[in-house]
């Protein structure tokens, strides 16, 4: 679970309860994909890599959106087509290219 702020989101991983903070200066790369019948965001930060993976309804959402905003105003995120297509009306199509 992820909670965008200005400078920084909050993350806490479900299974561990483990709770930690990431600036968005820290993102060096970030490229999207599709794998599993979930949009991932792969991630490189200064200390090691860090994954997104969630399901359509997330990343369409005003969180997921503004998430992606934040990371773009300090990275080009890669394959943003594979995020419009996911997130787009013509999915079903796409996935059965």
């Amino acid at each position: 679970m992820v909670t965008v702020l200005d400078d920084r989101m909050k993350c806490v991983n479900k299974k561990t309860h483990e709770e930690f903070e990431i600036s968005y200066s820290e993102f060096k790369e970030a490229e999207f994909g599709i794998g599993n019948g979930n949009l991932w965001l792969q991630c490189k930060l200064n200390n090691g890599p860090f994954v997104f993976c969630s399901p359509r309804k997330c990343w369409k959402s005003k969180e997921g959106k503004l998430l992606i905003d934040k990371i773009n105003h300090v990275v080009e995120i890669k394959d943003m087509k594979e995020y419009e297509h996911y997130t787009g009306k013509l999915l079903f199509l796409y996935m059965f290219k």
